[in-house]
């Protein structure tokens, strides 16, 4: 009988994948002390490190049906802000070789050839079929190796024009829209874990990114990033890369089960551990997070506008008198 596999620790039907992180805060506490014969209370503030739990959600019919039509809009919106489509741009490929120029486009065509004319002569050399029968089994192989070299040289010549082609792809409005896509499931898919008070003091789950429309959870995200770029605030960092990492494996086909989901979350702590050996990988890093999780949108007008407010004063008064509203929008709950 095949082993069981150990239960998963999240209801699958409802959530995709869970994990733990650490949350850090400060807190008002008072102490009293005795001055001169007199009660005196001295307010202080103390660092709090919680454990949060966030969880993915697993979509609806309903949710793929709105990501689908937000898809479509998306792509829209692109094609009249004057973007190609990828049909557009495979036509001009088609009729003047695209990003190409006439000498590339004739190398292009020639070494095309020849792969073609090498791959068939390794089926005839593999089949034994070519006009000299006296080659030995090792001739034989020894010559099937060395056309195997020459093709790989020929795929390797033929992907440089490959990646200009899809460096074109890069651009379409269909490619904006994916970006723009990746970023609805994680603003609609992230959750954490809290204790509800309002009923009481029950563990119930509450959307990370506030807010009902994208629109509304994009302008979030925007004071996240405020917050993280002002006070470092690593809870915020590592929500948003976990999350956009595993959710993007998840929307590649690449994390259908919990297992699956469990082996992409390692392989970004063992991503993260090379990059920790090596800074000048952490620019390539932090691009290449943004890019999974869609986080290109049109954000950098909004920003420029909180940054000029002076905020930093309260952060003087670290001790004695609450600091005015110096509660963390990310961190509630």
């Amino acid at each position: 009988m095949p082993e069981d596999k150990e239960k998963p620790p999240i209801n699958t039907k409802k959530w995709l994948y869970s994990f733990p992180l650490e949350r850090k805060s400060q807190t008002e506490v008072e102490e009293k002390r005795e001055e001169d014969g007199e009660e005196v209370i001295i307010k202080k503030k103390k660092d709090i490190v919680e454990k949060v739990h966030v969880y993915l959600k697993r979509p609806t019919r309903k949710m793929y049906d709105e990501c689908n039509l937000f898809y479509s809009v998306e792509i829209s919106k692109g094609v009249k802000q004057g973007m190609l489509t990828r049909a557009m741009i495979a036509k001009r490929y088609k009729n003047d070789g695209g990003g190409l120029s006439k000498e590339e486009q004739e190398d292009f065509g020639k070494k095309y050839n020849e792969l073609m004319l090498k791959e068939r002569e390794f089926q005839v050399v593999q089949l034994n079929l070519q006009e000299d029968n006296t080659l030995s089994l090792e001739e034989r192989q020894e010559k099937l190796t060395k056309i195997v070299e020459e093709t790989e040289v020929l795929k390797a010549d033929l992907e440089k024009y490959e990646v200009v082609a899809e460096s074109l792809y890069e651009h379409t409005a269909e490619a904006r829209a994916a970006r723009r896509t990746n970023m609805w499931w994680l603003f609609f898919l992230t959750h954490i874990k809290f204790k509800n008070e309002d009923r009481g003091g029950i563990e119930d789950f509450k959307p990370f990114f506030e807010g009902k429309t994208f629109d509304d959870k994009a302008k979030f995200y925007e004071e996240i990033e405020e917050m993280i770029a002002e006070t470092d605030n690593e809870f915020g960092t590592n929500l948003i890369e976990r999350a956009s990492y595993l959710l993007a494996a998840w929307n590649g086909g690449n994390a259908k089960t919990y297992e699956d989901f469990q082996r992409v979350d390692e392989s970004l702590d063992f991503i993260k551990e090379e990059v920790r050996k090596d800074e000048s990988l952490q620019e390539v890093y932090d691009e290449k997070i943004k890019e999974l999780a869609g986080l290109d949108i049109e954000v950098p007008e909004p920003k420029e506008e909180p940054k000029e407010e002076p905020k930093k004063e309260p952060k003087e008064e670290i001790k004695e008198e609450p600091t005015p509203d110096e509660k963390p929008k990310v961190d509630e709950g």
